[in-house]
């Protein structure tokens, strides 16, 4: 009878064993359920939990940690499987043969510098004197975690500001083992994939004896499009597009991270940065990057390669900035500090460590430029494509760099180039340039802006050589233009005689050569290097117009002086064979120059000559009744003129003739001279062609030239009216 109670005691004790062993993980749901809120702050809620007491395995299904509101999910998951050793905590260890987490999803919401679990931190800050009181003194809990598995995980990030999502979804993770004093390599990885597209994944080993550690990391295929609207709480730097890709290895010990060493590549595809206006800033059809090392601890950092693939950069000239500076203004704008702090300087430690860098390879293909200057009237486009660059090896300790590039000038032209700059100071380069088949009519908007000329057609050679040192410019330029043209003069804010002297700079094949020198000080602050070309420039177009027998003489081989002036002297009218051969370059310059205008400008002081004209009547005078030569008997002429016109207050001989002679005499004989002189130069010209049209003109004789001059031809051109604007 006792037996059979005790049997079925046992078998009544059993049968509630079990069927607590089968309630229990409702019982543990429902008092989860129940109690969260004041355990952890928010409310949960279970679909399933099953608890294997035998094998140590718990599995949790259809878990949900709510917002405040109770009802907006903030974590949940689908299946969650713990798999223990449960006999090993009475060892003081922890044993966790597997722990795996299926359809994680973690919302997280961003209110400005808020987020949504604020509320669980400061939960846990007001419970923390409770686990103050914990001793701590106990000895650690070990513990073997194996295969921690995440699949599927979702986390999307909020911010409620722009109301814009961030979402990585299909994220995976797993670490094959971790443990309290393992001895073997700990791996872990980390995969998942972004809303827009790409994905992120990392894989690390760790030996936990040495601390030692290597880690690769990679993301691929990132489309950074729409993140701009994150980016824009921070700074307006307008909208982006484009894809990355990111392979970097990293190699350090935990004990000294400071000590992590970098390597790897880095590619960006499909770039496009937009102004806030929405127009183009910059862009790159793929930019890759080789990073040889990058060791922070040491201050080392070395890029092998940095190839940039059709990039494109627009520029525009404002007034008094350009689009870039407007962007940089827009993304940071300068915001004035009343308690400005003042920072005093300290000496450099000389312990610090030294900052070494290195670009080994700069590669630019397949570059494009669009420029526009909207500074003028109408706006000024220009377009450089085919820029292709490479560099020499740029380091920290280089004294001298030198880089080489060629392009195309608004797809015609071209441009060669060899750069040589001093990195530490860019004041000091060396810079050759060649420009091929440029063609003046792409700068159209500028001559007319400038000086009113359209350029019609024409195309130039240019060669350059410029040198900066010590802030010191100088720049030898030849320039070859060919066929160049200007239209009619309409406005322009300059009034440069810019079409007369392309005329007079023309050789017998219309072609322009010009050897120009350009000399500044870069160091003054009110000099710069548009100023000092367009002096240089303008002070070239007025000098060929205030010399132009110096241009001319080159198409006759002469001497500028022989086609500057026919000079006599007063009294003189004989034309000599000097002059005549003067006058035989002028007919040649005429037919080697069509469109040249020549005109000879007759000057003579009348009033002179008039003076030389009475001193000779006089002086013939006195040789009749004396018989001697007044020009040797100088005092005994005096004496006689003085007599004859019976007044010793005249100051000079010269003045005493003009009284001696009659006006009448001096007149007539003064326009014989002059009617010989013009004469003798219309005739010889018209003898020697008929067709001529070189002009003998008299000047008038108001004309202030005509004061104080010898009888002379000033010999000046023009363009003909048919060619002049």
């Amino acid at each position: 009878m006792i037996k059979k109670i005790i049997y079925g005691f046992l078998i009544a004790f059993a049968t509630v064993m079990v069927l607590l062993l089968v309630f229990i993980s409702l019982i543990i749901r429902n008092v989860v359920e129940k109690n969260s809120k004041e355990w952890i702050g928010r409310s949960v809620s279970i679909d399933k939990l099953d608890l294997n007491y035998f094998t140590g395995t718990a599995k949790v299904a259809g878990f949900k940690l709510y917002e405040p509101d109770d009802a907006t999910n903030f974590v949940s998951f689908d299946t969650l499987i713990i798999d223990t050793e449960p006999y090993q905590l009475f060892r003081n260890e922890l044993v966790m043969e597997r722990l795996y987490l299926k359809g994680l999803e973690v919302n997280v919401v961003m209110y400005d510098s808020a987020y949504n679990f604020d509320d669980m931190l400061k939960f846990y800050e007001s419970n923390a004197d409770n686990t103050d009181s914990l001793e701590s003194n106990k000895e650690p809990l070990h513990f073997q975690l194996s295969n921690l598995e995440l699949n599927g995980a979702l986390v999307n990030i909020h911010d409620a500001v722009i109301d814009k999502d961030l979402e990585m979804h299909d994220l995976d993770f797993f670490i094959p083992y971790i443990g309290w004093n393992q001895d073997k390599d700990s791996e872990a990885g980390l995969k998942f994939n972004f809303k827009n597209g790409g994905y992120f994944q990392s894989k690390i080993n760790v030996d936990p004896q040495k601390g030692d550690f290597d880690a690769e990391i990679i993301l691929k295929e990132l489309d950074i499009s729409g993140y701009d609207d994150f980016i824009s709480k921070y700074m307006d730097l307008g909208s982006f597009e484009g894809r990355t890709d990111l392979n970097i290895s990293l190699e350090g010990n935990t004990n000294s991270p400071e000590k992590l060493i970098a390597s790897g590549r880095f590619n960006i595809h499909d770039f496009k940065l937009q102004d806030y206006n929405e127009k183009p800033l910059i862009g790159i059809k793929r930019m890759e990057g080789n990073l040889k090392k990058a060791d922070v601890a040491n201050m080392q950092f070395v890029l092998d390669t940095l190839k940039f693939t059709e990039p494109y950069v627009y520029f525009e000239m404002h007034d008094s900035t350009n689009n870039f500076n407007e962007m940089m203004d827009r993304a940071f704008p300068h915001k004035a500090d009343s308690n400005t702090t003042v920072v005093h300087e300290t000496a450099p430690d000389s312990t610090s460590q030294k900052l070494y860098y290195a670009l080994n390879n700069l590669i630019i293909e397949h570059g494009i430029v669009d420029f526009m200057d909207a500074t003028t009237e109408e706006p000024f486009e220009y377009h450089l494509s085919e820029i292709e660059m490479a560099t020499d090896s740029i380091t920290s300790q280089s004294s001298w760099v030198e880089m080489h590039s060629n392009m195309l000038l608004n797809e015609r032209g071209k441009l060669i180039a060899k750069l040589g700059v001093n990195p530490s100071n860019p004041m000091e380069l060396d810079l050759d340039y060649t420009i091929t088949d440029f063609m003046l009519s792409d700068l159209n908007i500028y001559s007319r802006h400038y000086m009113g000329f359209p350029i019609l057609y024409g195309d130039m050679y240019y060669k350059g050589h410029t040198i900066v040192k010590q802030g010191q410019l100088a720049s030898e330029n030849k320039l070859v233009i060919h066929n160049v043209e200007l239209g009619n003069k309409g406005g322009g804010l300059y009034n440069l005689p810019i079409k007369f002297a392309l005329f007079l700079l023309k050789d017998k094949d219309g072609v322009v050569t010009l050897d120009v020198p350009v000399r500044g000080d870069l160091k003054d602050p009110k000099v710069s290097v548009g100023k000092i070309v367009w002096n240089t420039f303008k002070n070239l177009i007025v000098k060929a117009v205030a010399a132009p027998a110096k241009l001319l003489s080159g198409l006759l081989g002469t001497d500028p002086d022989q086609i500057k002036a026919i000079e006599y002297d007063f009294k003189d009218t004989v034309l000599t064979e000097n002059k005549k051969n003067q006058l035989d370059l002028l007919l040649q310059l005429e037919q080697k120059k069509p469109g040249l205008e020549i005109e000879l400008v007759y000057f003579n002081d009348a009033s002179l000559e008039k003076s030389e004209i009475a001193l000779q009547e006089a002086g013939k005078v006195f040789n009749e009744k004396h018989q001697k030569d007044y020009l040797q008997d100088k005092a005994g002429f005096e004496e006689f003129v003085r007599a004859q016109i019976q007044s010793d207050t005249l100051s000079s001989v010269m003045d005493a003739c003009r009284v001696m002679i009659d006006d009448l005499v001096l007149d007539s004989i003064a326009n014989e001279f002059h009617r010989i002189r013009l004469d003798g130069i219309s005739g010889y010209l018209i003898d020697a062609n008929d067709s001529t049209e070189i002009a003998v003109v008299n000047s008038k004789p108001e004309a202030p030239k005509n004061l104080g001059s010898k009888p002379i031809f000033e010999i000046k051109y023009g363009m003909k009216e048919e060619l002049m604007p």
